[in-house]
């Protein structure tokens, strides 16, 4: 005798099986990708202790540049009467450090550069400063007036002086408000705060510009030529003197003036030498994928020592 099915209930026992069968693949979907994001995860997990790792040996081997640098700095300027761009300091060294560490450094000599903190009321030489100043920012297409926000920015009373000078009263009606430094400058990136320097303008100057801590000259023998321009030169004149410099450093400012590149040009030596305490050392490693820059002002003593004053690790320009 045969048996039947009641109606719909084989149908319903396959779609159960089929509910199942979604359920299993469903579940299976679930662990494949709990399995992916778990190997995934794992996969970050080394690869950033791998980058703590080269960003640990990275720094270590740029302090190690910036003992070399100041080293061969020290080696370099030991017994010398002028500071100048002929000498070992000046030239760039990079080399490779065991499989993948790449290191290179350089240093540029910060008193070839226009020192901020010059700018000061109280600096013997500021007069003069000013005006120079002045023609970077001409030649930079700025107000010129603009120097007196710059000199304000540093005045220990923060009130505004000049046409285009800036103090506190100036700054906290912007928004976001906030001081004047009413200090020397630090860095040359402060002047992004000061009034009338927007972003492009800053990026001009930049290369240009020191913020060394205390008053300092301009080194002739290692300005470049906007700096020279600056102190009174024209750009023939500039040219000529940095070809010339280069054959032959110029042993005194006398010597400088005296210069045939100078057709007799007068100009004011105040704040003028051929020669430098401060320096920059730039570092730069690359050990695996971390890339690590360290730049650092050093001081030069005028004997055998260079210390460190200033460290910035990956500072932005």
């Amino acid at each position: 005798m045969r048996r039947t099915l009641a109606p719909g209930r084989g149908s319903a026992r396959y779609r159960a099986r089929g509910v199942a069968l979604l359920i299993a693949l469903l579940i299976v979907a679930v662990l494949a990708s709990a399995s992916a994001w778990l190997g995934w995860q794992q996969t970050l997990a080394v690869r950033r202790t791998e980058d703590l790792l080269a960003g640990d040996q990275a720094w270590a081997l740029a302090l190690g540049g910036e003992a070399v640098a100041a080293q061969g700095l020290a080696d370099s300027l030991r017994g010398a009467d002028t500071v100048n761009l002929t000498q070992a300091w000046a030239r760039p060294r990079q080399g490779r450090i065991g499989g993948e560490a790449r290191i290179a450094g350089a240093i540029t000599d910060l008193q070839g550069l226009f020192n901020l903190n010059d700018l000061a009321a109280a600096a013997p030489n500021s007069a003069i400063m000013r005006f120079r100043f002045q023609r970077l920012l001409t030649q930079a297409g700025a107000n010129p007036g603009l120097v007196d926000a710059v000199a304000d920015w540093i005045n220990p009373v923060p009130v505004a002086s000049g046409a285009m000078g800036a103090g506190d009263t100036y700054y906290l009606g912007l928004q976001p408000p906030y001081r004047t430094g009413a200090a020397p400058f630090v860095s040359p990136s402060s002047l992004r705060l000061v009034r009338g320097f927007g972003e492009p303008l800053y990026r001009q100057l930049a290369p240009l510009l020191g913020a060394l801590p205390q008053v300092t000259a301009i080194n002739v023998n290692t300005a470049p030529a906007p700096v020279l321009q600056a102190i009174g030169l024209t750009p023939q004149q500039a040219r000529a003197i940095l070809a010339l410099r280069a054959r032959t450093p110029f042993t005194s400012v006398a010597q400088f003036l005296a210069s045939p590149a100078l057709g007799g040009t007068d100009l004011d030596p105040s704040g003028l030498d051929v020669g430098s305490r401060f320096f920059l050392s730039s570092i730069e490693v690359l050990a695996g994928r971390v890339r690590t820059r360290l730049d650092s002002v050093l001081e030069w003593d005028g004997g055998d020592r260079v210390r460190v004053l200033l460290r910035a690790r990956n500072a932005t320009p």
